[in-house]
């Protein structure tokens, strides 16, 4: 078999092959975006929707996103720290600077930080991974 005896270039195999290539690349960084994108996207979403039940005053709302085990966080205690007495006052506006993870690495969580009614010490809340759970980052 000599040069000139090749075998015609498959140009629609050619086409599938790149096709093919192509797919697994876009498929591969798509799942890579949404692994590491996607806690994210969880955590910034449940405090979202507990700061808007904060803003339109339906504590009952978010204090039921807030997860709470009522024996040891009850109402009460929430509407100290979430109602109108609260150190921020009545939660008009809120504003979510960043979301987190910890120091440290290996994390079941992530942390967001809100800004409330524009004063500068934000809120560090602590968005459980899975659970969504809500809590106080306390470090």
């Amino acid at each position: 078999m000599t040069l000139l005896d090749s075998q015609v270039y498959d140009e629609r195999g050619a086409r599938r092959r790149r096709n093919f290539v192509l797919i697994v690349i876009v498929v591969v960084a798509v799942a890579l975006a949404v692994t590491f994108y996607w806690p994210y996207y969880q955590a910034r979403r449940s405090a979202n929707a507990f700061m808007t039940a904060l803003v339109k005053g339906n504590y009952q709302m978010a204090y039921y996103l807030w997860h709470a085990d009522p024996r040891r966080y009850p109402m009460d205690r929430f509407m100290q720290d979430w109602g109108p007495g609260s150190p921020w006052g009545k939660i008009r506006t809120y504003k979510i600077d960043d979301v987190l993870k910890p120091p440290g690495g290996h994390a079941s969580g992530m942390v967001v930080m809100i800004r409330i009614n524009g004063i500068s010490q934000d809120a560090r809340l602590w968005v459980q991974n899975g659970t969504h759970e809500l809590s106080f980052y306390e470090f």
